[in-house]
């Protein structure tokens, strides 16, 4: 039996160092391709516009309005038809309200409070707008690199973000450009982004197709997006639910 001297001991240790890179370097590596530190923490208010592009050609589409606020402050509103239901977050409240907006309607708009996981998800939700793959390390959230893979046909870092509320979300990020070459939520989501715009020196994503478990499920197509531009006064007023 051969034993290991303490120089092999010390490169076997090395070795083992090398191969698993720190996470703060992909993340900065990978933040840097969206746009400068300063750039990404000086964003404070985001609005999209865009629709929501089923894969089953038999579904309609959906337009699409998110205006969000750092840190979690978001109003969420699907357009289908005449039919709108917007999801409204600030703090520690948030309501869904759905209504019909045709004036022939007899529909009263009906509120109802989220209940404490979905206001947990949508709080998360809003944070990865302004975070920019960085950490909630405030509230406890640990990302740990779970090894190199191939993915989507590229060799990735995969990053497993957890975060104490329950959420988690792996990413993978190319090894060769830094780049972000999809994200997968805890419930199986998985979200490639196609295409972007840069806008403030940062790069938003413009369409991102969304998948289960290989099977494509809808695209997202955003037509106008705004950074840092002031909100509607009262856009995050949420109705009596009572």
């Amino acid at each position: 039996m051969k034993l290991l001297t303490p120089i092999s001991i010390l490169l076997v240790a090395l070795t083992t160092l090398s191969a698993s890179p720190s996470t703060d370097k992909i993340i900065a590596a990978a933040r840097a391709t969206v746009g400068t530190e300063e750039a990404l923490d000086g964003l404070v208010t985001l609005q999209y516009k865009g629709k929501v592009i089923p894969a089953n050609p038999k579904m309609p589409e959906a337009s699409l309005v998110i205006i969000a606020r750092k840190p979690t402050s978001q109003r969420l509103e699907v357009r289908v038809g005449d039919l709108v239901e917007s999801t409204i977050v600030r703090g520690i409240f948030g309501a869904v309200i759905r209504s019909n907006e045709n004036p022939a309607s007899t529909q009263v708009p009906h509120a109802r409070p989220l209940g404490e996981k979905e206001l947990e998800r949508v709080k998360y939700n809003t944070r990865q707008s302004f975070s920019f793959f960085q950490p909630d390390y405030k509230s406890g959230e640990t990302v740990e690199h779970a090894g190199i893979e191939q993915h989507r046909g590229v060799r990735c870092h995969k990053l497993i973000y957890t975060h104490p509320k329950g959420m988690q979300m792996t990413r993978y990020f190319s090894v060769s450009d830094d780049t972000l070459v999809a994200s997968v939520t805890d419930t199986g989501t998985e979200s490639v982004e196609l295409e972007h715009q840069v806008i403030n020196g940062i790069k938003f994503p413009s369409k991102v197709e969304y998948y289960d478990s290989q099977k494509k499920l809808h695209t997202i197509e955003m037509s106008q997006i705004e950074a840092n531009k002031p909100l509607p006064v009262g856009i995050f007023d949420i109705p009596d639910t009572k």
